[in-house]
């Protein structure tokens, strides 16, 4: 990969300004090329392949939005290069929700249509974009005589296997999709879909900043300090994940079915069964930066490509299988199969690189305290369904964090640190 820490530590040629000037410029290009390519395609398409209905010209409309979701993408990324994890978190929420409302207020106020969706979306996502951008155009970082093509085709040159990978990716969430409603039929679609988009919210907000900051610390790490000080930062990190993907997914167990309720409705009671088995998938897929710091080291592009290729068609021939018998649990856990696959693929294909150890001591350590807290989460249940909720959620963070504070020397020599920082007269 091609880092701002290699410009830094001088492995590559150029400076702060280049490297950010090359990705803005870089991806402005790509996007743009990209959108107008769009917008001819679909203008060009026969119209009867789209129904006869003129819906190829609103596609084509919105296609500015290729543009900006492809500079948003670099911006992210210049947000992990940073390791400004807690803006980086606050962004994408933000951005989100702001969304959400704009399309909300356009839909109910301006017009109830596909058009106004869209235009929602664009002007939504835009104006998050431009803040993001001129929060660094204030530093003077963005220079158009910066822009470096060497750099930029060392990007592409890493950055196009694994363009081959999020098809893959995109393969793999939405194939089994189309298989679900195949077998099942689209109510089962929907409950599976409920369950589904309301843990990848979760795990967005509890772990995603997690998982996006580690990638960079650890790049420059192995750039600044070398492969010993890498590896006792991705063992430590491996074991704070640990502890905190374990609890989330007990609470999730415990919460998800007055939570779907209280969100929903009861017509997606089905859905709770699944939330396990998702979760799961999706807390293994944040910790995958760790298991796979070693081919993200040595820059196996071609590996992430193969890798996510193979576990593609291990997840859609498991889903078409197992949702005959076993229904949308079937589903859910074909996507976990393949979400172990990769993990496992990448932590063993990397390993000469850095070696990382499970610490099964710690694993069953924080897996104990899940179960206790889930134990004792389900003894809550007050009458009114959001209060319960409420006392859940709180109950369960508490009894976990007393729990591990007790029984964990190491969270408590970092609790004790936090609080002297914080609160220095007291010590």
């Amino acid at each position: 990969m091609v880092t701002g820490t290699e410009i830094e530590s001088g492995k590559r040629p150029g400076d702060r300004r280049s490297f950010f000037s090359t990705v803005l410029f870089g991806m402005l290009g790509v996007g743009a090329i990209a959108s107008v390519l769009s917008a001819v395609t679909f203008v060009l398409l026969p119209s009867r392949w789209w129904g006869g209905n003129g819906i190829e010209y609103l596609i084509a409309a919105a296609a500015p939005l290729v543009l900006v979701r492809v500079l948003d993408s670099a911006m992210l990324n210049l947000l992990r290069a940073e390791q400004r994890s807690a803006f980086y978190s606050a962004y994408t929420v933000i951005r989100k929700y702001l969304g959400l409302a704009l399309i909300l207020a356009v839909l109910f106020v301006v017009s109830r249509s596909l058009w106004g969706f869209f235009i929602a979306t664009m002007v939504s996502e835009a104006l998050a974009l431009a803040y993001a951008v001129l929060l660094y155009a204030r530093k003077r970082v963005f220079q158009p005589s910066a822009f470096s093509p060497q750099l930029f085709v060392a990007m592409l040159g890493f950055g196009l296997p694994l363009l081959a990978s999020e098809l893959s990716s995109l393969l793999l969430s939405m194939g089994g999709r189309y298989i679900i409603n195949f077998e099942l039929g689209a109510h089962a679609l929907g409950s599976y879909l409920a369950a589904y988009n309301f843990c990848d919210y979760l795990q967005s907000v509890l772990t995603g900043s997690f998982s996006q900051a580690v990638v960079p610390m650890y790049l420059r790490i192995w750039e600044s300090q070398g492969r010993e000080k890498t590896e006792k930062f991705l063992q430590q990190a491996l074991r704070y994940y640990l502890m905190l993907a374990l609890p989330v997914v007990a609470g999730m167990a415990a919460v998800a079915p007055a939570l779907l309720r209280l969100l929903a409705s009861d017509r997606y009671a089905v859905s709770t069964p699944l939330f396990v088995y998702i979760v799961s998938g999706m807390l293994l897929a944040g910790g995958s930066p760790i298991f796979s710091a070693g081919i993200y080291i040595r820059k196996m592009t071609r590996v992430v490509m193969y890798t996510v290729f193979v576990t593609t068609i291990l997840n859609l021939s498991l889903t078409a299988l197992l949702t005959r018998s076993m229904g949308i649990e079937g589903a859910a856990l074909a996507s976990l199969s393949g979400l172990c696959l990769y993990s496992l693929s990448t932590g063993f294909l990397g390993r000469g690189s850095v070696k990382l150890k499970m610490p099964w001591g710690e694993l069953l350590h924080f897996g104990a305290l899940s179960g206790l807290m889930y134990l004792a989460v389900r003894e809550i249940q007050s009458p009114l369904l959001g209060v319960r909720v409420a006392e859940q959620i709180a109950g369960g963070v508490l009894i976990y964090g007393v729990m591990i504070l007790a029984t964990d020397r190491g969270v408590r020599s970092l609790a004790m640190r936090l609080l002297s920082q914080r609160f220095p007269r007291m010590h």
